[in-house]
């Protein structure tokens, strides 16, 4: 999953479950009132069942064969936890054609007494100012 060092053991269990497919699992790292933004999709997810819901039309849509996080970086302050890292995403469509890319991710984690549940979470990628085109060909440079 990470190259370059240990995940923090929350970030590990999310990454694990996206693998795994399971909507269920998945969804067990949020919270009720998770706020998202994805890469792909609505503007915004306003909630866990609008969220279910996306993450089940996007499993639905490919079969996973890659996710990757790297560079990750986490500030903890009381109940509130940020984390950003980079993410490898892809797999492979319907036809069987496969595609990946690097994406932007932040997540936000507050302690509810139950454990760390994500409350925020934003996907992205990088577009070129002159073209108005996704590039999803760049790459983490060293």
């Amino acid at each position: 999953m990470n190259t370059h060092t240990a995940l923090p053991p929350q970030i590990e269990a999310w990454a694990r479950d996206v693998i795994s497919q399971d909507v269920d699992k998945i969804m067990s790292h949020y919270a009720d009132e998770i706020r998202a933004f994805d890469a792909v999709g609505e503007l915004e997810f306003k909630d866990r069942d609008n969220y279910r819901a996306h993450w089940q039309r996007c499993l639905a849509h490919c079969t996973m064969t890659k996710f990757e996080i790297d560079r990750v970086k986490m500030e903890v302050s009381g109940d509130l936890a940020v984390c950003s890292f980079l993410n490898h995403c892809g797999g492979k469509d319907e036809n069987g054609n496969e595609g990946s890319s690097w994406m932007r991710a932040t997540q936000i984690y507050k302690n509810t007494g139950g454990g760390w549940r994500i409350i925020h979470e934003h996907f992205s990628l990088p577009m070129s100012m002159e073209t108005c085109q996704l590039q999803m060909d760049l790459v983490p440079q060293d």
